[in-house]
Protein backbone atom coordinates (compact mmCIF):
# COMPACT_ATOMS: atom_id res chain seq x y z
CA UNK A 1 0.00 0.00 0.00
CA UNK A 2 1.55 3.17 -0.83
CA UNK A 3 2.52 5.67 1.79
CA UNK A 4 0.09 8.68 2.42
CA UNK A 5 0.23 12.20 2.50
CA UNK A 6 0.13 12.04 6.46
CA UNK A 7 2.77 9.11 6.88
CA UNK A 8 6.26 9.90 9.00
CA UNK A 9 8.74 9.35 6.24
CA UNK A 10 11.64 9.01 8.21
CA UNK A 11 13.98 8.29 4.93
CA UNK A 12 12.49 11.78 3.72
CA UNK A 13 14.46 13.41 7.14
CA UNK A 14 17.56 11.37 6.95
CA UNK A 15 17.72 12.52 3.83
CA UNK A 16 17.61 16.30 4.52
CA UNK A 17 19.62 15.40 7.15
CA UNK A 18 22.63 14.84 5.04
CA UNK A 19 21.83 17.79 2.61
CA UNK A 20 21.98 20.11 5.76
CA UNK A 21 24.99 18.71 7.25
CA UNK A 22 27.31 20.69 6.04
CA UNK A 23 25.36 23.74 7.55
CA UNK A 24 25.02 22.14 10.48
CA UNK A 25 28.32 21.27 10.98
CA UNK A 26 29.29 24.93 10.37
CA UNK A 27 26.68 26.06 12.55
CA UNK A 28 28.16 23.93 15.52
CA UNK A 29 31.74 24.91 15.12
CA UNK A 30 30.72 28.34 15.00
CA UNK A 31 28.69 27.36 18.41
CA UNK A 32 31.24 25.70 19.87
CA UNK A 33 34.01 28.60 19.16
CA UNK A 34 31.49 31.18 20.04
CA UNK A 35 31.46 29.07 23.34
CA UNK A 36 34.81 28.47 24.01
CA UNK A 37 35.85 32.29 23.33
CA UNK A 38 33.49 33.34 26.19
CA UNK A 39 34.64 31.37 28.59
CA UNK A 40 38.16 31.73 27.76
CA UNK A 41 37.58 35.79 29.14
CA UNK A 42 36.38 34.70 32.01
CA UNK A 43 38.57 34.73 35.39
CA UNK A 44 39.37 31.41 36.82
CA UNK A 45 37.85 29.88 39.86
CA UNK A 46 39.57 27.79 42.74
CA UNK A 47 37.58 25.45 44.83
CA UNK A 48 39.08 24.46 48.30
CA UNK A 49 37.71 21.29 49.69
CA UNK A 50 38.06 19.70 53.42
CA UNK A 51 36.85 16.30 54.13
CA UNK A 52 34.20 16.19 56.77
CA UNK A 53 33.39 12.55 59.12
CA UNK A 54 29.46 12.03 60.36
CA UNK A 55 29.56 9.23 63.19
CA UNK A 56 26.54 8.24 65.16
CA UNK A 57 26.84 8.35 69.00
CA UNK A 58 27.95 5.21 69.91
CA UNK A 59 31.54 4.41 70.04
CA UNK A 60 31.52 0.80 70.90
CA UNK A 61 33.60 1.45 74.55
CA UNK A 62 30.43 1.50 77.05
CA UNK A 63 32.97 3.71 79.55
CA UNK A 64 33.22 5.63 76.62
CA UNK A 65 29.54 6.16 75.77
CA UNK A 66 28.92 6.62 79.50
CA UNK A 67 31.38 9.73 79.68
CA UNK A 68 30.53 11.37 76.48
CA UNK A 69 27.83 13.45 75.66
CA UNK A 70 27.12 13.57 71.75
CA UNK A 71 24.99 15.35 69.68
CA UNK A 72 22.15 13.04 68.07
CA UNK A 73 23.32 12.20 64.84
CA UNK A 74 21.66 14.87 61.93
CA UNK A 75 18.86 13.13 59.76
CA UNK A 76 19.70 12.69 56.14
CA UNK A 77 20.44 16.27 53.74
CA UNK A 78 19.67 18.19 57.01
CA UNK A 79 23.59 19.51 57.10
CA UNK A 80 23.04 20.92 53.17
CA UNK A 81 20.78 22.92 54.95
CA UNK A 82 22.42 23.65 57.92
CA UNK A 83 25.40 25.11 55.86
CA UNK A 84 23.36 27.76 53.93
CA UNK A 85 22.01 29.20 57.48
CA UNK A 86 22.79 32.36 59.40
CA UNK A 87 24.04 30.07 62.15
CA UNK A 88 27.32 28.78 60.27
CA UNK A 89 27.60 31.50 57.06
CA UNK A 90 26.74 34.07 59.87
CA UNK A 91 29.78 33.26 61.88
CA UNK A 92 32.33 32.95 58.44
CA UNK A 93 31.45 36.53 58.00
CA UNK A 94 31.82 37.60 61.27
CA UNK A 95 35.82 35.62 60.68
CA UNK A 96 36.55 37.26 57.29
CA UNK A 97 38.67 39.40 58.76
CA UNK A 98 41.16 36.59 59.42
CA UNK A 99 41.90 35.90 55.83
CA UNK A 100 44.70 38.88 55.17
CA UNK A 101 45.05 38.02 51.25
CA UNK A 102 41.24 39.96 50.94
CA UNK A 103 41.22 43.18 50.28
CA UNK A 104 38.11 45.79 51.07
CA UNK A 105 36.65 45.39 47.77
CA UNK A 106 36.52 41.50 47.91
CA UNK A 107 35.60 41.19 51.72
CA UNK A 108 32.72 42.75 50.91
CA UNK A 109 31.52 41.49 47.73
CA UNK A 110 32.37 38.35 49.22
CA UNK A 111 30.03 39.09 52.42
CA UNK A 112 27.02 40.56 50.49
CA UNK A 113 27.54 36.76 48.47
CA UNK A 114 27.08 35.03 51.71
CA UNK A 115 24.18 37.02 52.83
CA UNK A 116 22.16 36.51 49.84
CA UNK A 117 23.30 32.89 50.72
CA UNK A 118 21.63 33.08 53.73
CA UNK A 119 18.14 34.43 52.45
CA UNK A 120 17.80 32.66 49.57
CA UNK A 121 19.11 29.06 51.06
CA UNK A 122 21.26 29.12 48.09
CA UNK A 123 24.95 29.59 48.13
CA UNK A 124 27.37 30.38 44.96
CA UNK A 125 29.98 30.16 47.18
CA UNK A 126 29.83 27.44 50.20
CA UNK A 127 28.31 23.92 49.36
CA UNK A 128 28.73 20.23 50.80
CA UNK A 129 28.27 17.13 49.27
CA UNK A 130 27.71 13.64 50.52
CA UNK A 131 24.93 11.62 52.32
CA UNK A 132 24.63 10.23 55.72
CA UNK A 133 22.75 7.19 56.47
CA UNK A 134 19.76 6.49 58.37
CA UNK A 135 22.14 6.16 61.43
CA UNK A 136 24.07 9.14 61.05
CA UNK A 137 27.08 7.70 59.42
CA UNK A 138 28.63 9.39 56.08
CA UNK A 139 31.20 11.28 54.70
CA UNK A 140 30.82 14.66 53.14
CA UNK A 141 33.29 17.11 51.32
CA UNK A 142 32.83 20.58 51.70
CA UNK A 143 33.63 22.82 49.26
CA UNK A 144 34.32 27.37 49.06
CA UNK A 145 35.28 28.47 45.64
CA UNK A 146 36.75 32.16 44.56
CA UNK A 147 39.40 33.92 42.33
CA UNK A 148 42.39 33.84 44.76
CA UNK A 149 42.82 29.75 45.73
CA UNK A 150 44.37 31.19 49.36
CA UNK A 151 41.01 32.73 49.93
CA UNK A 152 39.45 29.37 48.46
CA UNK A 153 41.65 26.79 50.85
CA UNK A 154 40.83 29.22 54.31
CA UNK A 155 37.34 29.97 53.25
CA UNK A 156 36.76 26.13 53.09
CA UNK A 157 38.86 25.73 56.79
CA UNK A 158 36.46 29.12 58.40
CA UNK A 159 33.43 26.96 56.88
CA UNK A 160 34.12 23.79 58.52
CA UNK A 161 35.17 25.14 61.80
CA UNK A 162 31.78 27.40 61.87
CA UNK A 163 29.95 23.71 61.18
CA UNK A 164 31.73 21.59 63.58
CA UNK A 165 30.79 24.86 66.35
CA UNK A 166 27.43 24.68 65.30
CA UNK A 167 27.27 20.89 65.91
CA UNK A 168 28.74 20.71 68.72
CA UNK A 169 26.78 23.58 70.32
CA UNK A 170 23.72 21.07 69.55
CA UNK A 171 24.86 18.92 72.03
CA UNK A 172 24.88 21.54 74.80
CA UNK A 173 21.20 21.84 74.51
CA UNK A 174 19.83 19.21 76.66
CA UNK A 175 23.03 19.16 79.22
CA UNK A 176 22.18 23.19 79.49
CA UNK A 177 18.95 22.77 80.01
CA UNK A 178 19.09 20.20 82.63
CA UNK A 179 21.96 22.09 84.53
CA UNK A 180 18.99 25.27 84.90
CA UNK A 181 16.63 23.22 85.75
CA UNK A 182 18.88 22.05 88.98
CA UNK A 183 20.12 25.44 89.63
CA UNK A 184 16.25 26.32 89.50
CA UNK A 185 15.60 23.15 92.15
CA UNK A 186 18.65 24.11 94.24
CA UNK A 187 17.27 27.46 94.68
CA UNK A 188 13.96 26.42 95.81
CA UNK A 189 15.22 24.03 98.55
CA UNK A 190 17.18 27.15 99.52
CA UNK A 191 14.32 28.94 100.01
CA UNK A 192 12.33 26.05 102.00
CA UNK A 193 15.69 25.77 104.45
CA UNK A 194 15.34 29.59 105.09
CA UNK A 195 11.53 29.45 105.93
CA UNK A 196 11.97 26.84 108.17
CA UNK A 197 14.51 28.71 110.50
CA UNK A 198 18.10 28.69 111.83
CA UNK A 199 19.90 25.49 110.87
CA UNK A 200 21.77 24.64 114.16
CA UNK A 201 23.07 21.67 115.36
CA UNK A 202 19.91 20.42 115.90
CA UNK A 203 17.73 20.06 113.08
CA UNK A 204 14.31 19.25 112.33
CA UNK A 205 13.27 16.21 110.35
CA UNK A 206 11.85 18.91 108.22
CA UNK A 207 15.43 19.94 107.55
CA UNK A 208 17.57 17.24 107.42
CA UNK A 209 14.72 16.44 104.12
CA UNK A 210 15.40 19.72 102.76
CA UNK A 211 19.29 19.33 103.21
CA UNK A 212 19.50 16.34 101.96
CA UNK A 213 17.73 17.21 98.75
CA UNK A 214 19.66 19.82 98.13
CA UNK A 215 23.21 17.93 98.62
CA UNK A 216 22.04 15.40 96.28
CA UNK A 217 20.88 18.87 93.76
CA UNK A 218 24.20 20.18 94.29
CA UNK A 219 26.15 16.80 92.99
CA UNK A 220 24.05 16.21 89.91
CA UNK A 221 24.69 19.83 88.98
CA UNK A 222 28.18 19.61 89.67
CA UNK A 223 28.42 16.21 87.42
CA UNK A 224 26.33 17.73 84.62
CA UNK A 225 28.98 21.15 84.73
CA UNK A 226 31.47 18.30 84.43
CA UNK A 227 29.88 16.33 81.30
CA UNK A 228 29.60 20.15 79.57
CA UNK A 229 33.22 19.86 78.70
CA UNK A 230 32.83 16.18 77.35
CA UNK A 231 30.29 17.08 74.80
CA UNK A 232 30.92 16.43 71.04
CA UNK A 233 28.84 16.87 68.01
CA UNK A 234 28.61 14.11 65.33
CA UNK A 235 31.06 15.51 62.92
CA UNK A 236 34.70 15.50 62.56
CA UNK A 237 37.11 17.01 60.29
CA UNK A 238 38.86 14.38 58.45
CA UNK A 239 41.57 16.29 56.30
CA UNK A 240 41.44 20.66 56.39
CA UNK A 241 41.67 22.29 53.17
CA UNK A 242 44.87 22.68 51.47
CA UNK A 243 45.24 25.58 48.75
CA UNK A 244 44.10 24.48 45.12
CA UNK A 245 46.66 24.48 42.52
CA UNK A 246 44.22 24.06 39.50
CA UNK A 247 41.48 26.04 38.70
CA UNK A 248 37.84 24.22 38.36
CA UNK A 249 36.47 26.91 36.13
CA UNK A 250 36.46 28.12 33.71
CA UNK A 251 36.59 24.70 31.30
CA UNK A 252 36.42 26.76 27.41
CA UNK A 253 37.57 23.27 25.33
CA UNK A 254 34.85 21.22 27.72
CA UNK A 255 32.02 23.55 27.28
CA UNK A 256 32.91 24.58 23.67
CA UNK A 257 32.62 21.03 22.43
CA UNK A 258 29.46 20.33 24.76
CA UNK A 259 27.87 23.03 23.28
CA UNK A 260 29.09 22.37 19.93
CA UNK A 261 27.86 18.90 20.04
CA UNK A 262 24.45 20.34 21.67
CA UNK A 263 23.99 22.34 18.91
CA UNK A 264 24.21 19.63 16.43
CA UNK A 265 22.02 17.66 18.21
CA UNK A 266 19.35 19.95 18.06
CA UNK A 267 19.22 21.12 14.87
CA UNK A 268 19.33 17.70 13.50
CA UNK A 269 16.36 17.17 15.48
CA UNK A 270 15.12 20.13 14.34
CA UNK A 271 15.78 19.35 10.63
CA UNK A 272 14.32 15.76 10.70
CA UNK A 273 10.86 17.22 12.42
CA UNK A 274 10.72 19.84 9.54
CA UNK A 275 11.37 17.76 7.07
CA UNK A 276 8.75 15.28 8.77
CA UNK A 277 6.35 18.27 8.78
CA UNK A 278 6.49 19.86 5.34
CA UNK A 279 7.61 16.12 3.01
CA UNK A 280 8.73 16.92 -0.44
CA UNK A 281 9.06 15.36 -3.12
CA UNK A 282 12.57 14.59 -3.61
CA UNK A 283 12.90 11.04 -5.00
CA UNK A 284 10.63 8.62 -7.02
CA UNK A 285 9.61 6.61 -3.79
CA UNK A 286 7.72 9.92 -3.39
CA UNK A 287 6.56 10.39 -7.09
CA UNK A 288 5.37 6.30 -6.29
CA UNK A 289 3.33 7.27 -2.99
CA UNK A 290 1.20 9.97 -5.14
CA UNK A 291 0.42 7.35 -7.75
CA UNK A 292 2.54 8.86 -10.09
CA UNK A 293 5.09 7.61 -12.18
CA UNK A 294 8.76 9.09 -12.94
CA UNK A 295 9.52 9.33 -16.72
CA UNK A 296 12.78 10.88 -15.99
CA UNK A 297 15.50 12.96 -13.92
CA UNK A 298 17.91 15.83 -14.86
CA UNK A 299 20.19 17.02 -12.83
CA UNK A 300 21.30 20.48 -11.27
CA UNK A 301 23.28 22.58 -13.54
CA UNK A 302 26.38 24.01 -12.82
CA UNK A 303 25.83 28.12 -12.90
CA UNK A 304 25.34 29.22 -16.52
CA UNK A 305 28.45 31.45 -18.01
CA UNK A 306 26.59 34.70 -18.60
CA UNK A 307 25.94 34.77 -22.10
CA UNK A 308 26.27 31.06 -22.64
CA UNK A 309 22.40 29.78 -23.56
CA UNK A 310 21.52 27.14 -21.27
CA UNK A 311 20.57 24.38 -24.06
CA UNK A 312 24.34 24.29 -24.55
CA UNK A 313 24.87 22.92 -21.52
CA UNK A 314 22.15 20.40 -21.64
CA UNK A 315 23.65 19.25 -24.93
CA UNK A 316 26.49 18.36 -22.67
CA UNK A 317 27.37 14.44 -22.24
CA UNK A 318 25.71 14.14 -18.37
CA UNK A 319 22.84 16.45 -19.07
CA UNK A 320 22.40 15.26 -22.55
CA UNK A 321 21.84 11.90 -21.29
CA UNK A 322 19.73 12.30 -19.11
CA UNK A 323 17.12 14.65 -21.41
CA UNK A 324 17.74 12.14 -23.98
CA UNK A 325 16.16 9.58 -21.49
CA UNK A 326 13.38 11.50 -20.30
CA UNK A 327 12.55 12.56 -24.01
CA UNK A 328 12.35 8.20 -24.79
CA UNK A 329 10.23 7.63 -22.04
CA UNK A 330 7.88 10.66 -22.50
CA UNK A 331 7.52 8.91 -25.84
CA UNK A 332 7.02 5.78 -24.89
CA UNK A 333 4.26 6.92 -22.39
CA UNK A 334 2.33 8.13 -24.48
CA UNK A 335 -0.74 6.70 -26.51
CA UNK A 336 -0.42 5.95 -30.34
CA UNK A 337 -1.91 8.81 -32.90
CA UNK A 338 -1.60 7.12 -36.01
CA UNK A 339 0.85 9.06 -37.71
CA UNK A 340 -0.49 12.66 -36.09
CA UNK A 341 1.76 14.64 -33.20
CA UNK A 342 1.11 14.01 -30.06
CA UNK A 343 0.44 16.92 -28.05
CA UNK A 344 2.38 17.84 -23.94
CA UNK A 345 1.23 19.98 -21.87
CA UNK A 346 4.00 20.79 -19.24
CA UNK A 347 3.15 22.38 -16.49
CA UNK A 348 4.78 22.51 -12.47
CA UNK A 349 3.52 23.52 -9.21
CA UNK A 350 5.79 26.01 -8.83
CA UNK A 351 7.56 28.81 -10.58
CA UNK A 352 11.63 28.30 -10.73
CA UNK A 353 11.13 24.76 -11.11
CA UNK A 354 12.38 24.61 -14.75
CA UNK A 355 9.04 23.79 -16.98
CA UNK A 356 10.72 25.88 -19.82
CA UNK A 357 14.07 24.24 -19.49
CA UNK A 358 13.08 20.98 -19.51
CA UNK A 359 10.02 21.40 -22.45
CA UNK A 360 12.97 23.14 -24.55
CA UNK A 361 15.28 20.62 -24.05
CA UNK A 362 12.80 18.09 -25.19
CA UNK A 363 12.13 19.45 -28.04
CA UNK A 364 15.35 20.21 -28.88
CA UNK A 365 16.40 16.08 -28.08
CA UNK A 366 13.39 15.08 -30.20
CA UNK A 367 14.35 17.30 -32.89
CA UNK A 368 17.69 16.38 -33.21
CA UNK A 369 17.08 12.22 -33.51
CA UNK A 370 14.94 13.65 -37.15
CA UNK A 371 11.02 13.93 -35.54
CA UNK A 372 9.28 17.07 -36.55
CA UNK A 373 8.63 19.64 -33.42
CA UNK A 374 6.64 22.65 -32.36
CA UNK A 375 7.16 24.50 -29.60
CA UNK A 376 4.70 26.61 -27.64
CA UNK A 377 4.90 28.76 -25.36
CA UNK A 378 1.84 29.20 -23.60
CA UNK A 379 2.63 30.87 -20.38
CA UNK A 380 1.61 34.53 -21.02
CA UNK A 381 2.93 35.70 -18.07
CA UNK A 382 6.56 35.21 -17.73
CA UNK A 383 7.13 34.11 -21.20
CA UNK A 384 10.68 32.14 -21.14
CA UNK A 385 11.36 30.09 -24.22
CA UNK A 386 12.71 33.23 -26.23
CA UNK A 387 15.12 33.61 -23.85
CA UNK A 388 16.49 30.45 -23.13
CA UNK A 389 17.31 29.75 -27.13
CA UNK A 390 18.70 33.17 -26.97
CA UNK A 391 20.28 33.70 -30.57
CA UNK A 392 18.89 30.72 -32.18
CA UNK A 393 15.16 32.55 -31.01
CA UNK A 394 16.22 36.19 -31.74
CA UNK A 395 18.50 35.19 -35.28
CA UNK A 396 15.63 32.54 -36.73
CA UNK A 397 13.58 33.18 -39.82
CA UNK A 398 10.23 32.98 -39.60
CA UNK A 399 7.83 29.98 -41.31
CA UNK A 400 4.51 29.63 -41.86
CA UNK A 401 2.96 27.38 -39.99
CA UNK A 402 0.83 24.42 -41.91
CA UNK A 403 -1.94 25.61 -43.77
CA UNK A 404 -0.80 29.39 -43.25
CA UNK A 405 -0.57 31.87 -46.04
CA UNK A 406 -0.40 34.98 -44.96
CA UNK A 407 -0.12 38.29 -47.18
CA UNK A 408 3.14 40.37 -46.48
CA UNK A 409 3.03 42.48 -42.96
CA UNK A 410 -0.46 40.75 -42.04
CA UNK A 411 1.88 37.88 -40.86
CA UNK A 412 0.57 36.07 -36.94
CA UNK A 413 3.56 35.76 -35.25
CA UNK A 414 1.94 35.80 -31.80
CA UNK A 415 0.92 33.01 -29.55
CA UNK A 416 -2.44 34.09 -28.67
CA UNK A 417 -3.69 35.59 -32.81
CA UNK A 418 -1.62 32.58 -34.23
CA UNK A 419 -3.79 30.51 -32.12
CA UNK A 420 -6.98 32.49 -33.24
CA UNK A 421 -6.10 32.80 -36.86
CA UNK A 422 -4.00 29.78 -37.80
CA UNK A 423 -4.69 30.68 -41.41
CA UNK A 424 -1.82 33.35 -41.04
CA UNK A 425 0.22 31.92 -38.46
CA UNK A 426 3.88 32.14 -38.50
CA UNK A 427 6.69 30.70 -36.28
CA UNK A 428 10.41 30.81 -35.59
CA UNK A 429 12.75 28.13 -36.94
CA UNK A 430 15.41 27.50 -34.50
CA UNK A 431 17.01 24.82 -36.01
CA UNK A 432 15.79 21.74 -38.56
CA UNK A 433 12.37 20.09 -37.91
CA UNK A 434 11.87 22.27 -34.71
CA UNK A 435 9.51 25.66 -34.86
CA UNK A 436 8.74 27.86 -31.34
CA UNK A 437 5.32 30.17 -31.11
CA UNK A 438 5.98 32.47 -28.24
CA UNK A 439 3.93 35.87 -27.02
CA UNK A 440 5.12 39.02 -27.93
CA UNK A 441 7.92 40.42 -25.88
CA UNK A 442 5.93 43.55 -26.09
CA UNK A 443 3.09 42.45 -24.66
CA UNK A 444 2.15 44.64 -21.17
CA UNK A 445 -1.33 43.51 -20.97
CA UNK A 446 -1.55 39.53 -21.67
CA UNK A 447 -4.16 37.66 -22.90
CA UNK A 448 -5.88 34.88 -22.47
CA UNK A 449 -5.70 31.43 -24.71
CA UNK A 450 -9.18 29.87 -25.91
CA UNK A 451 -9.73 26.29 -25.22
CA UNK A 452 -11.80 26.49 -28.52
CA UNK A 453 -9.18 28.18 -30.20
CA UNK A 454 -6.34 26.09 -29.11
CA UNK A 455 -8.22 22.93 -30.36
CA UNK A 456 -8.92 24.24 -33.51
CA UNK A 457 -5.47 25.33 -34.16
CA UNK A 458 -3.51 21.99 -32.83
CA UNK A 459 -5.85 20.01 -34.70
CA UNK A 460 -4.77 21.87 -38.14
CA UNK A 461 -0.87 21.39 -37.28
CA UNK A 462 -0.87 18.12 -35.66
CA UNK A 463 -0.96 16.41 -38.99
CA UNK A 464 2.31 17.79 -40.01
CA UNK A 465 4.28 17.35 -36.47
CA UNK A 466 5.70 14.42 -34.69
CA UNK A 467 5.14 16.04 -31.30
CA UNK A 468 3.71 19.19 -29.73
CA UNK A 469 4.95 20.68 -26.64
CA UNK A 470 2.63 23.10 -24.54
CA UNK A 471 4.93 25.43 -22.29
CA UNK A 472 2.28 26.17 -19.45
CA UNK A 473 2.13 28.25 -16.42
CA UNK A 474 2.24 26.72 -13.26
CA UNK A 475 -1.17 24.65 -12.58
CA UNK A 476 -1.23 26.09 -9.40
CA UNK A 477 -0.99 30.11 -10.28
CA UNK A 478 -2.59 30.50 -13.27
CA UNK A 479 -6.40 28.39 -14.70
CA UNK A 480 -4.35 28.87 -18.43
CA UNK A 481 -3.16 25.58 -17.29
CA UNK A 482 -6.29 23.56 -16.43
CA UNK A 483 -7.79 25.51 -19.32
CA UNK A 484 -5.97 23.60 -21.60
CA UNK A 485 -5.45 20.47 -20.13
CA UNK A 486 -8.65 18.71 -20.88
CA UNK A 487 -7.13 18.75 -24.91
CA UNK A 488 -4.11 17.58 -24.41
CA UNK A 489 -2.89 13.95 -25.18
CA UNK A 490 -0.51 13.84 -22.03
CA UNK A 491 0.70 16.63 -18.86
CA UNK A 492 4.17 16.04 -17.96
CA UNK A 493 4.66 17.69 -14.35
CA UNK A 494 7.78 19.31 -13.90
CA UNK A 495 8.92 19.01 -10.23
CA UNK A 496 12.14 20.60 -8.87
CA UNK A 497 13.77 17.66 -6.43
CA UNK A 498 13.16 18.43 -2.76
CA UNK A 499 11.38 22.07 -3.13
CA UNK A 500 7.65 21.03 -4.41
CA UNK A 501 5.48 19.77 -1.04
CA UNK A 502 3.96 16.72 -1.30
CA UNK A 503 0.27 18.25 -0.09
CA UNK A 504 0.60 20.86 -3.21
CA UNK A 505 1.48 17.82 -5.74
CA UNK A 506 -1.42 16.47 -4.57
CA UNK A 507 -3.13 19.26 -5.20
CA UNK A 508 -2.64 19.65 -8.50
CA UNK A 509 -3.35 16.13 -9.12
CA UNK A 510 -6.88 16.64 -7.98
CA UNK A 511 -7.23 19.51 -9.85
CA UNK A 512 -6.09 17.80 -12.88
CA UNK A 513 -8.15 15.35 -12.29
CA UNK A 514 -11.04 17.44 -11.93
CA UNK A 515 -10.68 18.49 -15.41
CA UNK A 516 -10.10 15.19 -16.33
CA UNK A 517 -6.64 15.77 -17.44
CA UNK A 518 -4.00 12.48 -18.26
CA UNK A 519 -1.08 12.95 -16.35
CA UNK A 520 1.42 10.76 -17.78
CA UNK A 521 4.19 11.61 -15.28
CA UNK A 522 6.35 13.44 -13.70
CA UNK A 523 10.61 14.37 -14.58
CA UNK A 524 12.38 15.30 -11.83
CA UNK A 525 14.12 18.68 -12.37
CA UNK A 526 17.79 19.70 -10.62
CA UNK A 527 18.55 16.88 -8.56
CA UNK A 528 21.48 16.08 -7.22
CA UNK A 529 23.01 13.15 -8.60
CA UNK A 530 24.47 11.93 -4.91
CA UNK A 531 20.37 11.69 -3.95
CA UNK A 532 19.02 9.95 -7.29
CA UNK A 533 17.86 6.60 -6.92
CA UNK A 534 18.08 6.13 -10.44
CA UNK A 535 20.99 7.49 -11.79
CA UNK A 536 19.70 7.81 -15.67
CA UNK A 537 22.46 8.61 -17.74
CA UNK A 538 24.60 9.56 -14.90
CA UNK A 539 27.35 7.90 -16.62
CA UNK A 540 28.37 4.23 -17.53
CA UNK A 541 30.06 3.51 -14.57
CA UNK A 542 26.69 3.62 -12.68
CA UNK A 543 25.19 -0.42 -12.85
CA UNK A 544 21.81 0.08 -15.34
CA UNK A 545 18.89 -2.16 -13.82
CA UNK A 546 16.58 -2.41 -16.99
CA UNK A 547 13.46 -4.60 -15.21
CA UNK A 548 13.68 -1.00 -12.72
CA UNK A 549 13.12 1.58 -14.74
CA UNK A 550 10.93 -0.44 -17.66
CA UNK A 551 8.50 2.11 -18.57
CA UNK A 552 4.56 0.76 -18.05
CA UNK A 553 1.65 1.50 -20.17
CA UNK A 554 -0.27 4.49 -20.24
CA UNK A 555 -1.53 4.95 -16.86
CA UNK A 556 -4.60 7.26 -16.42
CA UNK A 557 -4.87 9.20 -13.03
Amino acid sequence: MPPTTEDLDLSQSFRALRRSAALLVVLSVLAAVATYSLFKNQKPLYEGEIMILSAGTQTGNQRVNDTLVSAPPLPPGAIKGVLNSKGVQGVVIGRLNEISELDTTQREALKAALYKSIASGKSTVLSISGQSDLFGNGTFVLSAVHENPVVAAQLANLAGDSLLAWDARRGLVKVTSAAEVLRLEVADIQRRLDLSGLVGLTRTPTQQGLLAQRSDRLDALNRLMALQKAVVGSLTIVAPAATPITAIAPKPLRNGVLVGAFTFVLLSAGVMVWASLNRRVTSDNDIKGLGLRLIGEVPRLRTQRRGRSLLVTLRQSRWSDSVSFLSAGLRSVLPPQDGRASVVLVTSVFSGDGKSSVAAAIADARATHGDRVLLIDADLRRPTQVGLWQMAAHAADWVNLPGANPFPNEESRDVVTSLATPDIAQARRLREHLHLIAPKATSSVPGQISSASFCKAIERWRGSYDLILVDCPPALAMADTLTLAPHVDGVLLVLEAGRAPVASVQRLMDALLLVDANVVGVALNKVNPRDTVARYGYGYDQRYDANAHRMPAKVRS
